[in-house]
């Protein structure tokens, strides 16, 4: 049987999807990003990590011994920023060591080379919302419209990061470097909570899981971690309930435990009444929305789907970032929708890109 391979590479997990010729999965496989190889070497002008390459080709042929199948063509959706084939000086895929002294060069992580050099197949690799998108036009929300010139959609996603993917009219966006619609990095809040890029008051700074976490620490940071009760006190709490055996491990200090703030728990926090952590997950909403009201105004699509293990899992947001969107709007609305594909969306969109490298 001839397969089709698509990864979803992100910043906490790569999830692999194997599906015949026509898109029908046959075998999906989900794992821990592997941020800590051992595996680096000398790059064009920098560093490359082989790490993530080498976890995806040993997950790829595992799935070939379990289904029997050879490969016709691989199709990767990733976080970027990409360049030439590879992930350039991400944000979002951060390595748990680098060897000394390479500290300031570029970081290369080297996917399409590798994988056509061991399995002499052609490789597609795209930006993973734009991946994600043609997942949407071919799978999900466009799968039963005949003429894809008719669609007009723009996928986001709330994750590690914030991104989103655009089909206008029968065309995908790409840019010329292959990073168009990097909306993460709209503008949102001048003069805002410092983001991962390096600037101030990006989206992404307050609508992604890093920066939930982000703001939460900030916030405690401002309380002196002495929280007020029913003002960050529950989040402590947890963090504190979460650190309790490496503390035991290690020094104790109090100030560690912003190393245990993580989305999931600012939702906990804020499930359980904590209002420091309902504002964390407001303002997430809050400028989630002037972002949509962005991307629509740019894009003038007709449906935004939403992705991503935010929304996925918290439903509620969605309503709140229409709300949001629609005080800012000089377009006609779009309507805003959870993906039908779920957490599958990228893979299917990267099954459309292998199966466009299959067709030549």
């Amino acid at each position: 049987m001839r397969l089709l391979a698509g990864f979803d590479v992100g910043g906490t997990k790569l999830s692999l999807a194997l599906a015949d010729l026509e898109g029908k999965i046959v075998l999906r496989r989900r794992e821990a990003t592997d941020t800590a190889a051992d595996r680096f070497a000398e790059y064009r002008d920098g560093l490359a990590y082989l790490g993530l390459s080498t976890q995806m080709s040993r997950l790829l042929r595992k799935g070939l011994e379990e289904t029997g199948g050879s490969l016709a063509a691989i199709g990767i959706g990733s976080a970027g920023p990409l360049k030439e084939g590879c992930i350039y000086n991400s944000t979002n895929i951060k390595l748990a060591r680098l060897p000394r002294g390479c500290q300031g060069k570029p970081l290369y992580i080297p996917m399409v080379g590798p994988l056509e050099e061991e399995f002499r197949i052609p490789v597609r690799l795209e930006n993973d919302c734009t991946a994600a998108v043609l997942g949407e036009v071919y799978f999900g929300v466009g799968k039963d419209v005949m003429d894809k010139r008719s669609l007009h959609l723009v996928y986001i996603t709330l994750s590690t990061g914030f991104g989103a993917g655009v089909w206008d009219g029968g065309h995908l966006l790409r840019g010329k470097d292959g990073n168009a619609a990097e909306v993460g990095h709209f503008v949102v809040k001048e003069g805002g909570l410092k983001c991962g890029c390096g600037n101030y008051g990006c989206a992404e700074a307050y609508c992604s899981g890093t920066g939930i976490a982000n703001n939460a620490r900030m916030r405690l940071v401002k309380e002196n971690l002495r929280p007020r009760e029913g003002y960050g006190a529950e989040l402590l709490r947890l963090a504190e309930q979460k650190a309790s055996v490496s503390r035991s491990e290690g020094s104790g200090h109090r100030w560690e435990l912003l190393e245990h703030i993580t989305a999931p728990l600012v939702f906990a926090a804020a499930q359980a009444g904590d209002r420091l952590a309902r504002e964390v997950i407001e303002e997430a909403c809050h400028y989630a929305g002037i972002a949509l009201a962005d991307i629509a105004n740019a894009y003038d699509p007709q449906v935004i789907t939403v992705g991503g293990p935010l929304p996925l899992e918290h439903l509620e947001m969605v309503d709140r970032m229409r709300e949001e969107m629609l005080r800012h709007l000089n377009v006609l609305p779009p309507e805003v929708r959870l993906t039908p594909l779920r957490d599958a969306v990228v893979e299917h969109g990267a099954l459309v890109l292998a199966r466009e490298a299959a067709a030549g």
